[in-house]
């Protein structure tokens, strides 16, 4: 790749970027092209000469969010990580390299956007689910897990389980930690404590 198509690539990722931060602090419509050019430092007429239009950048915006979740979650694979360090880092997103997207800002795009739901259902669907599906079976191979679970029902928890955290801001997990502890617990014990815990007393 030349040099020009260097500066581009740069310049893409400074607009998503830029649109990123503004869509989840104001919302993608209160969020005007002009406000997206300011922030990053270029002109309307850049933005428009890398994206069609403001939809097309709300996906690109998505698109470029989840492709970096997912490249996370592959890292954490290959770093051997247990299941459990594995699990705190997806429910909190924990990775201070990532920003968080609100929740309410993806139910926004979803609803307005069939083409974007159609993607992101697809990616979820053949890359994220295999994947957690790989993790999910290394964990009970080593033990980590009671293989006797279903696949849907550790990830219907799991998805539970995510939504709720979601609602807490990462910077108040680390004020929280003695209930971090307990949601963690809760997740992998239940509320009956540790597998045999009662039966050795």
């Amino acid at each position: 790749m030349n040099g020009f198509e260097l500066r581009k690539q740069k310049k893409r990722k400074e607009i998503i970027a830029s649109a990123f931060t503004l869509f989840n602090q104001e919302g993608v419509k209160a969020v005007k092209v002009s406000d997206i050019a300011k922030d990053a430092s270029v002109s309307q007429v850049t933005i428009y000469n890398h994206f069609n239009s403001k939809e097309e950048l709300v996906r690109e915006v998505i698109k470029d969010y989840m492709n970096t979740q997912f490249t996370l979650f592959m890292n954490l694979l290959q770093e051997e990580k247990s299941f459990s360090e594995v699990i705190e880092m997806i429910i909190l997103e924990k990775n201070q390299a990532v920003q968080q997207i609100n929740p309410s800002l993806l139910e926004e795009m979803l609803s307005t956007d069939e083409k974007l739901k159609g993607y992101v259902d697809h990616f979820y669907q053949t890359k994220t689910l295999p994947l957690f599906i790989q993790l999910l079976q290394r964990a009970q191979e080593r033990g980590e897990v009671n293989p006797s679970l279903s696949m849907e029902a550790v990830i219907f928890y799991l998805n539970a389980m995510k939504a709720e955290a979601q609602r807490v801001p990462v910077e108040e997990w680390s004020k929280r930690e003695k209930f971090l502890q307990d949601v963690l617990h809760l997740f992998f014990y239940g509320l009956n404590g540790k597998p045999d815990s009662h039966n050795s007393e």
